[in-house]
């Protein structure tokens, strides 16, 4: 696999970045809401990771204060195993650490069935705090996980 490189969100890359979710998520997200994330979301940060341009990855968290939160995360099929979803959590640390006020944690939740999230999520220095129950629309329970940054 050609390098990946990682930025921040490009209007362009919008339409690109629904269609990943769709491939990605149960409840994908409308490309109206990855542009409002992007554009009217005071709390939003959304980074994309490109091979030649092309959208592979990408992940949108929240800064709220003193802790971070992922709202989503995600890597085509064709192109998971390669670092990239590391590399955008990794992006996410290295904002998180430049804000003024100190950020401690980063929280986020996944369903209990997506067992390639949560080993991501453990190699990366999260740890599984609790599990919420009914969390998703669909009756599923959630993974409640913290990472501390600090």
């Amino acid at each position: 696999m050609a390098d990946f490189k990682i930025h921040k969100i490009k209007e362009s890359e919008y339409q690109a970045v629904a269609v990943l979710e769709s491939a990605c998520f149960v409840d994908p997200w409308p490309i109206e809401q990855i542009e409002y994330e992007d554009k009217k979301n005071p709390i939003a940060n959304l980074y994309t990771a490109t091979v030649d341009e092309e959208v592979v990855g990408y992940i949108d968290f929240f800064i709220t204060w003193d802790s971070a939160s992922i709202a989503r995360v995600c890597v085509a099929d064709e192109c998971r195993r390669n670092g990239i979803g590391k590399a955008l959590i990794e992006k996410m640390v290295e904002v998180c650490k430049k804000q003024e006020e100190e950020v401690a944690n980063i929280t986020l939740e996944v369903r209990v069935s997506n067992e390639a999230a949560i080993s991501l999520y453990k190699k990366n220095g999260f740890e599984a705090v609790t599990t919420k129950k009914m969390y998703y629309e669909n009756g599923e329970d959630a993974l409640y996980m913290v990472r501390c940054i600090l």
